[in-house]
C-alpha cells in the first residue's frame, strides 16, 4: 500500500484555468497568463503533439508562491540606451 504512485494532474492552459474556476469561479487567472508562464519557462512542460501539458500543483503552487515582476526595459534616449557599467 505504500507503493501507490501518483499520476500528475497533466492540462492544458485552458484547462488549468477551468480547474482554477471550478475551485475559484471568481478567480483572476486567465488562459493568457497560464501560456505566458509556459512561454517564459516558469513552468515544466511536456509536448505531447501540438498541445502544451502543465502540472496542475505546478501551477497551484506557483499561485501560492508568487512571481517576481519583470524588469523594467532600460530606458532609450534618441536611439541610444544606458548599459549599467
Amino acid at each position: 500500500m505504500g507503493n501507490q504512485m501518483v499520476i500528475p494532474r497533466m492540462r492544458t492552459a485552458a484547462n488549468i484555468v477551468a480547474e482554477i474556476k471550478a475551485l475559484d469561479p471568481a478567480t483572476e487567472v486567465t488562459e493568457y497568463w497560464v501560456r505566458g508562464l509556459i512561454k517564459e519557462k516558469a513552468v515544466p512542460v511536456v509536448h505531447a503533439g501540438c498541445k502544451c501539458l502543465v502540472n496542475l500543483d505546478d501551477v497551484l503552487a506557483l499561485l501560492r508562491m508568487g512571481t517576481a515582476q519583470k524588469a523594467s526595459e532600460p530606458e532609450i534616449v534618441g536611439g541610444i540606451r544606458r548599459v549599467e557599467v
